[in-house]
């Protein structure tokens, strides 16, 4: 198979053409679109000698890929293929990750070990370089590009699961664990924060300080401290409902005593407030100690809320002082 136009175009776009020769940090002579064989101090190109250059540079790298690629190509992966091999050298296309793939026929694999090679030495160092990231990244995508223009899935109904990020975790398995382990510090086991915990607390933090902006130590509610407010919701409704029931039998009573005629016309004669009398020691009692039960309720869920409170100031302290 020979290189096509889309992947002497690639070659062409990160080699650059240079019409005189440059010595590079590799320390070699280069020419024309990375023409390194002939090339000399002093020689000098036209453009049409660069392009006779290049498909003579290829045509090695061609028969190096029917040597050694067991698997069919398409003309896209072949074209790809050759631009990484002829920025990579031959040495390394044999031992790398890429040929290993191919031949074991996982295409896909072989596609993601693209990205590999992104690195180069940079005073005895290796660093990875951004014109090595984005040429890795035409030639992945111009080796799964199918040559038919067809799509593999050509729906959106297919979407990637939350799952293929590598720190991924559920709402059920956040829920279900507490932010921070203050069992560890007890017992005295390690008290430094792994990076799945300092992520989940930075996170956690920022969704905190971006809600609240005030006080980041408050954070975001969890179940516990939900029943909490909720019980407190509730037990003040009910201790309104049961003053609101003693204030209507108290304003009863005053309508009796001051406006008798009144009462009568409403149906409160003279022998439904005798009953009245008779039982409001102990219906005061009743609603009186209903009352107090209530309030004190919603003392201890307040005093519970203050106590969850607390042990999240302690864990914002605690990461701030593992930062």
């Amino acid at each position: 198979m020979r290189t096509g136009a889309t992947g002497l175009n690639l070659i062409k776009g990160y080699e650059g053409l240079r019409m005189s020769a440059h010595y590079t940090p590799g320390e070699e002579w280069t020419v024309g679109y990375g023409h390194t064989s002939t090339a000399r101090h002093g020689m000098s190109v036209t453009e049409g000698d660069a392009e006779r250059l290049l498909r003579t540079d290829v045509q090695p790298i061609e028969k190096l890929i029917a040597d050694t690629v067991r698997a069919p190509l398409n003309q896209n992966e072949h074209d790809a293929i050759v631009s990484l091999i002829f920025n990579i050298g031959d040495a390394n296309w044999k031992r790398s990750t890429v040929l290993r793939k191919l031949n074991e026929g996982d295409k896909l694999a072989a596609a993601r070990a693209f990205e590999m090679w992104t690195k180069a030495r940079v005073n005895g160092e290796l660093v990875a370089l951004d014109g090595l990231v984005r040429r890795r990244a035409a030639e992945k995508s111009l080796f799964l590009m199918p040559t038919d223009a067809s799509l593999v899935v050509p729906t959106a109904d297919v979407r990637p699961a939350p799952e293929c990020e590598l720190d991924f975790k559920s709402d059920r398995e956040l829920k279900a664990s507490p932010v921070v382990d203050f069992d560890r510090k007890s017992t005295g086991k390690a008290l430094t924060l792994s990076n799945e915990e300092m992520a989940a607390r930075s996170r956690a933090l920022f969704a905190a300080t971006q809600a609240l902006s005030v006080d980041p130590s408050k954070m975001i509610i969890t179940k516990a401290e939900e029943h909490a407010d909720m019980g407190v919701t509730i037990g003040a409704i009910l201790a309104g409902l049961l003053a609101m029931a003693m204030t209507g039998l108290g304003g009863v009573l005053l309508i009796g005593q001051e406006f008798p005629r009144f009462a009568e016309s409403i149906g409160l004669g003279y022998d439904r407030f005798v009953a009245i009398f008779e039982n409001l020691p102990m219906w005061l009692a009743a609603v009186g100690a209903a009352i107090c039960y209530f309030i004190l309720y919603i003392l201890v869920k307040r005093v519970a809320r203050h106590d969850l409170k607390r042990q999240r100031a302690q864990e914002f302290a605690r990461l701030r002082a593992a930062e």
